[in-house]
């Protein structure tokens, strides 16, 4: 296979922001006074905000005020990471100057708006780095719908089995297999689900193991295990 264009997600999968966002989140939802209960929370994550707030008001009612508690867990995530820096997962790095070096697009497909993937990106130092960057603002359908996937293959050109996706969200994995593009699931927040983590490519511990098996195309010849 060709491998031409590689898709990053971003929280959970290239950076170590799931914890944060789901204690956040607790907080501010507890201060309009709601508890967020560990099996909903898994259902919010990798969609976009409009999703989210539709969830919320179907979980607690209409009048519950989703947008506020979005926008309050938003500031407390910010104020601790300005306070104390991003954490920045194993091997990111790395197999993004591969990726580079070898031609390969790189993007980043995340459900986030394009405020949060932008702080992100410039705190870990990696502003202006991805060749392209879709956003949830950009959506009409969040992940699992494939529109996000779908919107990075028409822009590169690219056939879907000359991509593959990167993800550790339930969504992210649904959304790749809709948009027919390989999909390796880098577990994080992810709950032990054997049905959705069968619909994918592969499942590695980590982004160091992505890159050694890309590197079995490129410099040793060998079938990749995913690819």
């Amino acid at each position: 296979m060709i491998l031409e264009l590689v898709i990053f997600d971003m929280d959970g999968l290239m950076f170590d922001t799931e914890p944060l966002g789901a204690v956040c989140f607790a907080r501010a939802a507890k201060q309009f006074g709601y508890i967020i209960e560990e099996e909903f929370r898994y259902k919010l994550i990798g969609i976009n905000a409009n999703d989210h707030y539709a969830l919320m008001k179907s979980k607690f009612g209409q009048d519950c005020p989703a947008k506020e508690i979005h926008e309050l867990s938003k500031k407390l995530r910010s104020d601790y990471l300005y306070k104390h820096g991003i954490v920045i997962k194993p091997g990111l790095f790395e197999l993004i100057t591969y990726l580079k070096n070898k031609g390969i697009k790189i993007a980043v497909a995340s459900s986030s708006a394009y405020s949060k993937i932008n702080e992100y990106l410039a705190l870990a130092g990696l502003k202006n780095i991805f060749d392209l960057i879709v956003g949830g603002d950009d959506l009409e359908h969040g992940k699992p719908d494939p529109e996000i996937f779908l919107k990075v293959l028409k822009y590169f050109k690219i056939a879907a089995d000359h991509a593959l996706v990167l993800e550790d969200s339930t969504n992210g994995i649904l959304a790749a297999n809709a948009a027919n593009i390989p999909v390796v699931c880098v577990p994080d927040y992810l709950p032990n689900c054997k049905e959705v983590l069968a619909r994918t490519s592969a499942v590695l511990p980590s982004l160091v193991e992505v890159k050694n098996e890309i590197m079995k195309i490129f410099e040793e010849n060998r079938v990749c295990s995913f690819l």
